[in-house]
Parts: C-alpha cells; structure tokens; sequence
C-alpha cells in the first residue's frame, strides 16, 4: 500500500515537498505585505481594549460574512475529508512514516494553496474574517488546544517536563489516542485560526500568517518522516514565541499597549528550556547552561535600570514568568485525565 500510493502520488520525496511548501510560506508572506495598500479603502473602528478584535469593519456585512463563513466551512470540511481518507487508507504509515509522497500529502497541499489565495482574494474585496461574528479567545483558546495536544503526544518521547515522562493521567495509552485523533482538533485549530483573521498586511498579522502557513505545512507532510522530526516539531511549537513576542513588543512601542513582552517571552522560552529542549540528546553541561543563561535573562528582566530592564518587581511576585507554562502543563493534565476517564469507565463497563 505505502509504495503503491507514493507512487501515484508522483516523484517528488518528503523533503522536496517540504521545501515547496515553506518557500511558498515565504513568497505569499511577502506577496500579503505587498498587496497590503490596497486595502487603505477600508476604515476600521477604534481599538477600545485587549477584549476588542481591531482587524474588523465597524458595520458587518451579512452577504460577506456568509461568504466567509461558506469558505472557511469548505476548507474545514475539505482538509478533515482528507485526513479521514488518509486514516482509512494508509494505515501502516501510522508506525512507519514514508520518505515518500503520498496522496494525502497532495491533497492537503493543493486544498491549503487554494484557500489560501481565496483568502487573500477575499479579504481584498469583503476584508471581514470570522472575527466579525466571534469573540477572540476562540481564536487564541484554539492555538492553545494545539500546543497542549503536542505536550501529550511527545509525553513519551521527551518527557513532559526535565525529560521526566508524565505519569497517570498522562499514560502511554492517553498519549497514543491524542496521537491517532490529534490530527482532527488541530486541524480544526489551524483553519478556524486563519479563517478568524483578514489578511491585513499589518506586521501583527503578516507574522502571524508565516506562523500558520508553517502549521500548513506540518498539516501537509503527515505520514512523513519530516512531521515528526524532533527538530521540525520543536521548531513549530516554539515559533509561537516570536510571534508572541514580536507582537506585544509592536503593542507596545507601537500600539501603546501595557508591557506585556516579558510574560510573554519568559512564558514560551520556559517550556523550551524546562519541555522542549529534552527532545534533543544533549550533554547535561550544555543543558545546565541553557538553564543558567534563562535564569540570567529573568534577573535582567527585573533588574532595576539601568543594570537591567527594569520591570516592576511585583510582576516576578505575580510569577508571571509561570502563567503561560501553567496554563498548558494544566490543561496537558486535565485533557489526559478526561481521556484516562474514560479508558477506566469503558474498561469497567
């Protein structure tokens, strides 16, 4: 089956596709930012808190947003199509990723290009996303159910915190139902993700748009050696820190928003150096010094000016630094416990 399907699928290898994928991420990046000044015409209302979506017109239009929501409907249905015909049809991928191409990875390739650029188009001419008709956690709330669902796949490969796997709830066999499902609610995450936003060409936004086509990308090389590749997986969860990082500081200097690169930062860098770093063979010196160097930079964080940054002394008490780690090591917890619930209730049924 997986040499039959590779193939039909054509001659290009996992890597090959890879690379076609992330340099279209960079092209369309930059062609976002390009066709940015033509959507000028449109005036947006003023931003009135962190509660508030800016990116949206101040008067909805109906006809737009059925449109939108027609096509963010379309792509959702056509890329979880896709992976149900990829569960049924390459199975013993499951266990041994290919270095090959398959149907599946086509598939999603051409679907996410196409909406892609229909977004962009769309955008263009009615500029509205999802955001018009929903709140904004959802669309933070969704990236977050990603990255906890990543913390329990890798559980037993790296370790959920100082290379130490997680024990009940976070079992073995919590860990292999997240991986053989994960595929469904992180799709459902990306798309609903890049649908919420217009492809405004705000460096917010651009930023946050690379970010998604790079989560495309991984969408698109399942089955794959790549896809679960330590340094690619690493690489995709720890992206959101620039992100995150890049906009609160445009926020701040720009927006006039509170200080809040710090948290964000100190938050995401913690679980590279606490989780993320332990999915590399690394000397324990080398480990130590990572450790050492992200303690320094917290000192420097909250050091009075002008020896170190200065930052209110009572963030460090609020431990700010934990509030983004606690949340997703929390909720890693709670999504395993409802899933090792449920193992127990069906066995004692």
């Amino acid at each position: 089956m997986e040499e039959s399907s590779e193939k039909k699928a054509g001659s290009l290898n996992a890597f090959q596709l890879w690379i076609v994928s992330i340099l279209f991420s960079a092209v369309f990046t930059v062609v976002i930012w390009l066709v940015g000044p033509l959507l000028d015409r449109f005036v947006l209302g003023p931003d009135t808190g962190a509660e508030w979506y800016y990116w949206q017109l101040p008067n909805p239009d109906f006809t737009a947003q059925v449109i939108v929501w027609g096509m963010y409907l379309a792509h959702q249905i056509s890329v979880w199509a896709t992976i149900y015909w990829a569960q049924k049809n390459l199975v013993e991928l499951k266990t041994r990723p290919t270095r090959g191409v398959t149907k599946y990875n086509w598939g999603i390739l051409i679907i996410n290009i196409f909406f892609i650029v229909l977004h962009l188009i769309q955008t263009h001419i009615w500029f509205d996303g999802l955001a018009q008709d929903v709140p904004i956690w959802t669309s933070q709330g969704s990236v977050i159910v990603m990255l906890v669902l990543i913390l329990i796949i890798e559980n037993p490969r790296r370790g959920l915190f100082l290379g130490k796997r997680a024990g009940k709830p976070m079992t073995a066999r919590v860990s292999g139902l997240v991986r053989r499902l994960h595929m469904y609610p992180i799709a459902w995450a990306l798309v609903y993700t890049f649908w919420f936003h217009p492809m405004f060409y705000d460096p917010q936004l651009i930023t946050g748009f690379f970010y998604m086509f790079v989560l495309f990308t991984q969408m698109a090389v399942a089955y794959t050696y790549i896809h679960v590749d330590k340094k690619w997986v690493v690489f995709v969860e720890g992206f959101v820190a620039i992100h995150a990082f890049f906009v609160a500081v445009y926020n701040t200097v720009l927006g006039g928003s509170s200080d809040m690169w710090p948290m964000f930062l100190s938050g995401f860098v913690f679980l590279w150096v606490f989780t993320y770093m332990y999915a590399f063979d690394m000397k324990k010196i080398y480990r130590w010094i990572v450790t050492i160097v992200y303690f320094a930079f917290l000192v420097w964080i909250y050091l009075p000016a002008p020896f170190g940054y200065g930052r209110e002394l009572s963030r460090i008490m609020m431990l700010e630094f934990l509030w983004i780690p606690i949340t997703l090591y929390g909720l890693a917890i709670v999504f395993s416990a409802i899933a090792y619930l449920y193992f127990r209730l069906r066995k004692e049924q």
